[in-house]
């Protein structure tokens, strides 16, 4: 009786070693995600993962190894690994997250992981991989030149003038709480009374300021073109702060985009900016050309740029004839 309970419990023993065993991994399911796809230069990013058993069987050993982007470090780490080991009971999960950061401006695809779980006796290893498709885009960093956030901020505070003094305040959109900072004309005074409270009416822009960021790529150094990536973000996002909608061209490989507003237009704007390559296709005089030919009534442009030579500042007098206002002209200058 005793020899049957041994062969039986060696006969178990087999069948799990040799065919329960090698079928775990097929039984282990990864998912991964990361908490966002667009990053400042060096902000923490959480990735986040799970590991599910969906096995009758307990896995009691599954030892986890993963590989980042490269570039990526993983905080107090200062590496893209990490490796960790768990165990699973049947039909259960487990969650792990991990924070790193990316250090510059570009895309960041790439990164695998690799699963190994044990044999019974511990005598075989079973090892499962696979990619994680990260695409990760680190747009660049703010532009810190104090004379380029001052003429900056001194020619879109102009616009914003424009925009209040040419707003058709017979087009009335809806209303606003009334924060202190609205002119006491935009106060509606018969909305205020049935309200109880101070509302401000909020106007279409019937005859609005056309603003036009564009972004030379044709000429300079490597490092001057990085500064005009920094100073087309924050020229867009201070059209933003003051709500103005704003066009997008370029001669280089960012995409032109159409006007627009809003944070879904912005990131669009700060993705291409964060893939690009600084690749030109076109030169600034057939730029000046397209801005022409695109233009509109009450048009204001930012023209960004390495330094211009002189037959640049020729095409760039071509546009001023064609301008209700003078343009804003940011030249990226490198120490």
């Amino acid at each position: 009786m005793i020899a049957l309970i041994l062969v039986g419990l060696v006969l178990s023993i087999l069948f799990m070693q040799f065919v329960i065993t090698p079928r775990v991994a097929g039984h282990l399911y990864y998912g991964y995600s990361f908490d966002t796809e667009l990053a400042e230069p060096g902000e923490k990013i959480t990735y986040s993962d799970r590991l599910v058993n969906n096995f009758f069987l307990p896995v009691s050993y599954i030892s986890l190894a993963l590989a980042l982007p490269e570039g990526a470090k993983i905080s107090e780490k200062n590496r893209n690994n990490d490796a960790y080991r768990i165990w699973l009971p049947p039909f259960n999960s487990s969650r792990h997250t991990l924070s790193f950061t990316l250090p510059r401006r570009g895309v960041y695809r790439g990164g695998r992981y690799f699963m190994e779980t044990g044999d019974l006796l511990g005598f075989k290893s079973f090892v499962k991989s696979g990619k994680i498709a990260a695409n990760i885009t680190v747009m660049p960093r703010k532009c810190e030149d104090e004379l380029i956030l001052q003429t900056l901020g001194g020619y879109i505070g102009d616009i914003s003038v424009k925009r209040f003094i040419i707003e058709d305040p017979m087009l009335t959109i809806g209303f606003n709480d009334y924060t202190g900072r609205e002119p006491m004309k935009k106060i509606s005074w018969p909305l205020s009374a049935r309200k109880s409270k101070l509302v401000v009416k909020n106007y279409d822009y019937t005859v609005d300021v056309s603003v036009i960021v564009v972004l030379n790529l044709a000429s300079g150094s490597a490092r001057e073109k990085e500064k005009c990536l920094e100073i087309t973000r924050t020229a867009c996002e201070q059209l933003e702060s003051k709500h103005i909608p704003y066009q997008f061209l370029s001669n280089g490989d960012v995409n032109e985009r159409k006007e627009g507003f809003g944070k879904m237009h912005l990131n669009a704007i700060m993705t291409d900016l964060g893939r690009s390559e600084l690749i030109s296709y076109s030169s600034f005089d057939t730029l000046i050309d397209r801005c022409i030919q695109k233009r509109k009534n009450n048009g204001s442009y930012i023209i960004i740029s390495s330094p211009l030579s002189e037959s640049d500042r020729i095409s760039l007098h071509k546009l001023n004839k064609f301008c209700d206002y003078a343009p804003c002209v940011l030249e990226a200058e490198v120490n």
